[in-house]
């Protein structure tokens, strides 16, 4: 198990115990949706390989997601966002999802697990966002940060 696997495992352990902790009524509230890298022709056209997945925790009081990805530039961070729609949409993910829709374009009003890669090209990121996500938030979309119109990868969270 590498370095950015294993971050995620804890994270998500972490996750599963906060969880396993609260009372029955909370547990009862937590939904679950993750999802794997679909390659986007602006990747395929840059020359990524790209391979990872996502998830997102819905609790009652917030809403968690965290991201790995193989295959992308060493020691960079990509601009990463929860989107309104699935990756069959044109665009692929459609547009940001916003907690306060037409508000701010922001961290507070929307996702942003921005991921950040080691010295090979593997990342990983991690966003909690205060108020639980509506079932709009249906993809993340990592971005290519030279060109951020530029969409890499997507993921369905089913």
């Amino acid at each position: 198990m590498n370095r950015t696997h294993r971050k995620l495992v804890l994270v998500m352990a972490a996750l599963l115990l906060t969880t396993l902790a609260s009372p029955a009524t909370a547990r009862s509230s937590v939904e679950v949706t993750n999802g794997t890298v679909q390659v986007l022709p602006g990747a395929e056209d840059l020359g990524y390989a790209l391979r990872g997945g996502a998830i997102m925790v819905r609790f009652a009081e917030g809403t968690l997601v965290a991201v790995r990805v193989r295959g992308l530039s060493p020691s960079t961070s990509y601009p990463t966002h929860v989107h309104n729609a699935p990756c069959s949409h044109t665009p692929p993910g459609g547009s940001h999802y916003q907690h306060i829709e037409g508000g701010p374009v922001d961290v507070v009003n929307e996702i942003w697990p921005v991921v950040t890669t080691n010295e090979r090209g593997a990342g990983w990121g991690t966003a909690w966002h205060d108020h639980r996500a509506r079932p709009d938030a249906q993809a993340i979309v990592i971005h290519y940060p030279a060109d951020t119109s530029i969409r890499l990868a997507c993921i369905d969270l089913d």
